[in-house]
């Protein structure tokens, strides 16, 4: 049967109400975000992201991001020894500032480790996961505990907390060959290089291999990267026609793993960051959830335990109700 007009009309009105009420609803909801947002500091954000985002404590603030406050409030920029001497110095330079030698009250800079539980001995207590500021333990009560590698950051947060002391901080072995580092090769006897050029017309990929020597002898990653040290193929052209005899490829070797370990660093601290912001508010969630069930807890309390049983009951019998209801 065709719908009338006024049929059309009593359908479609409370569609379009509810419709014009949701657009007014997001216009307020998007005027307020607006005016309302809290904008986060530049500065709080360029110092947070030159930290190493262990979220370690050592500095004596609980993580990176209130340490970088601390630090655009007026705080020294010495306090962090998992940065070590080239985090000072990248503070330094961004803030305009002398560069401070490591306080080595706060701790002293060490190989990069990484948390591992002796998992026969795990009790599963569940103590190390809340404490893990990254979430890289995975577990769960009453089973085995293990740790995401990938993902530590070798805080040592989770050592403290666990009763049977089953959790070791060991160093993160390299999964790269050994190559000799930029300082290891500039304190051997090698003839300077003379810029005669041979090397740039024996180079097979059109790059400038004397100022890349020169670049990544000075330990300028970025300048080497600009002069397209990821280009190189490691053919050895340029070594054989140096008449330094400089080994030139030994120098990019060394460069290039710098270049890949700092960029490899970076994309670590990015991931534990994230990771840390949502450990931030999955606890904050827990807390309030925690209260929530404790003021529960007080109310029943209060109303006796024959009131306690009954509102037990009811809430069970609830439960049934639900299941048995037809899907």
């Amino acid at each position: 049967m065709p719908l009338s007009l006024p049929m059309l009309t009593s359908l479609l009105t409370p569609v379009l109400a509810l419709l014009g009420l949701g657009l007014a609803i997001g216009a307020v909801l998007g005027f307020v975000a607006k005016k309302f947002r809290l904008e986060s500091d530049p500065v709080v954000t360029r110092i947070n992201d030159l930290l190493p985002q262990t979220q370690c404590g050592q500095c004596g603030y609980p993580g990176c991001k209130p340490y970088a406050e601390a630090i655009a409030a007026g705080d020294v920029i010495n306090k962090c020894p998992p940065g070590g001497e080239s985090t000072i110095s990248q503070l330094a330079d961004l803030l305009n500032i002398p560069a401070l030698p490591l306080d080595e009250s706060y701790g002293q800079p060490g190989v990069k480790k990484v948390a591992f539980i002796r998992e026969a001995e795990c009790i599963g207590c569940a103590k190390c996961i809340p404490a893990c500021p990254v979430d890289a333990i995975l577990g769960a009560p009453k089973y085995m505990h293990t740790v995401i590698e990938s993902e530590c950051t070798g805080c040592d947060l989770c050592i403290e907390p666990c009763p049977v002391d089953c959790i070791d901080l060991m160093p993160l072995e390299p999964y790269t060959t050994p190559i000799k580092t930029v300082e290891e090769l500039n304190n051997e006897e090698i003839l300077a290089c003379i810029n005669c050029a041979l090397c740039v017309d024996e180079c097979p990929v059109d790059i400038l291999p004397h100022e890349l020597y020169w670049a990544c002898r000075g330990n300028d990653l970025a300048g080497a990267e600009t002069l397209k040290l990821m280009h190189c193929i490691e053919c050895g052209k340029c070594d054989r026609v140096c008449p330094s005899s400089i080994p030139l490829v030994e120098y990019y070797q060394a460069a290039m793993q710098s270049l890949n370990t700092q960029q490899t660093e970076k994309v670590q601290a990015g991931n534990a960051k994230q990771r840390f912001e949502l450990h931030q508010q999955r606890m904050e969630t827990l807390k309030i959830e925690e209260e929530q069930r404790r003021q529960k807890r007080a109310e029943l309390a209060k109303k006796g335990p024959q009131s306690q049983t009954k509102d037990t009951i009811l809430a069970a019998l609830e439960r049934v109700k639900s299941k048995k209801k037809p899907n």
